[in-house]
C-alpha cells in the first residue's frame, strides 16, 4: 500500500511540474521574429533564382506610421492621435503648417523629412 501511494504521489508531482514548465515555455514559444505569410501569397524561390525585394524607402515607413497613428481613418491626425508620437505632439504647431488644428499626411511626411528621427 505504501509503494502504491508513493508512485501515485510521484506521478502527480511530476505531472504538475511538467505542466508548470510547459506554461512557462508557452509565452517564449509564442514570440516570433519572422513575419508569417499566408501560403497563397508566398512565392517559391528556387536556389538558382534569388528572390529580389526592393528595400523600403523612408517615406514608405513614415506613411505606414501615419496610417497607424490615424485611428479614426479620416486622413488627418488631431492632438489626441498625435499623443502616441511625443515628438510630434510637442511640435504639433510646427507640423500643422496650414493651422487647421490637424496634421494631414503631407504635413506629417514633410515634418519628418525636415526633422528626421534618430533610431
Amino acid at each position: 500500500m505504501t509503494s502504491t501511494r508513493f508512485w501515485t504521489r510521484s506521478a502527480v508531482v511530476l505531472s504538475l511540474a511538467g505542466a508548470a514548465m510547459l506554461s512557462l515555455a508557452l509565452p517564449a514559444g509564442a514570440q516570433s521574429t519572422t513575419p508569417t505569410t499566408p501560403p497563397s501569397t508566398m512565392k517559391s524561390a528556387t536556389p538558382s533564382t534569388p528572390a529580389t525585394t526592393a528595400p523600403a524607402r523612408k517615406g514608405d515607413d513614415d506613411a505606414a506610421e501615419f496610417a497607424k497613428l490615424d485611428k479614426n481613418h479620416d486622413g488627418a491626425l488631431d492632438k489626441a492621435e498625435a499623443m502616441m508620437e511625443p515628438r510630434l505632439l510637442t511640435k504639433f504647431s510646427d507640423a500643422d503648417t496650414n493651422k487647421d488644428g490637424k496634421i494631414d499626411q503631407k504635413e506629417y511626411l514633410d515634418f519628418y523629412k525636415n526633422n528626421p528621427r534618430t533610431k
